[in-house]
């Protein structure tokens, strides 16, 4: 799609400077650091570096060094303490932060939480499970579905890599009820079950857990 576009995509490359006088850009090559380049622009859209708030990244009892919750990647427990859990964006679990990732992950944390109280060994790993609707037109959308390798892990038994109006569908008028009325709620932990379903993975197969 950005071949067709006309689209550059730049890879490797850090926002470093920005001169609104001038519209201009700076960026600084991740590979070789020395390099920087400097690029005009008529509309700037910037996500900025993520951060915790100070009342994590100042603790570093349970922050790593870059002040995310300190978690295994699978059970969402702490390294060191097993009765703290990590969910969503404040974790250092490597997946793409997004709002089905906490989804996904909230069932695992519950799970993982009361076999913690019941004095029973964690049977709940986490993916890393991500999704993201990538919205490309008035009324098309990519809805990219992803797990810790950046494999496909697609909830609909076609393939998901192409522009569709029935995602832009689900983007606009099914995503917003089922966050605000259901993942709000406690009523919502991601697609997992319809995927099973659609795929028709009926076993009760789970991730392995690394000790």
């Amino acid at each position: 799609m950005p071949e067709e576009r006309d689209i550059n995509v730049n890879l490797r490359t850090n926002l470093i400077e920005i001169n609104p006088d001038k519209q201009e850009a700076t960026f600084q090559n991740l590979d070789k650091p020395e390099e920087k380049t400097v690029t005009e622009f008529s509309m700037l859209h910037v996500t900025p570096p993520m951060a915790t708030p100070e009342t994590l990244s100042k603790n570093k009892d349970i922050t790593n060094e870059t002040g995310f919750v300190n978690v295994k990647r699978d059970t969402l427990q702490h390294v060191r303490y097993p009765n703290i859990f990590a969910i969503g964006d404040c974790s250092s679990s490597p997946n793409s932060k997004t709002a089905a990732a906490a989804a996904a992950q909230s069932e695992i944390i519950y799970e993982n939480m009361r076999s913690v109280m019941q004095g029973k060994p964690l049977t709940y790993a986490y993916d890393g499970y991500a999704s993201c609707p990538l919205v490309t037109g008035y009324d098309k959308c990519i809805l990219a579905e992803f797990d810790y390798d950046l494999n496909p892990l697609e909830t609909f038994p076609f393939s998901q890599d192409r522009e569709m109006y029935s995602m832009y569908f689900l983007k606009k008028n099914v995503m917003p009820p089922i966050y605000w009325h259901l993942m709000m709620n406690g009523y919502w932990n991601g697609p997992a079950t319809f995927r099973k379903v659609m795929h028709f993975e009926f076993n009760d197969k789970k991730q392995k857990i690394h000790t």
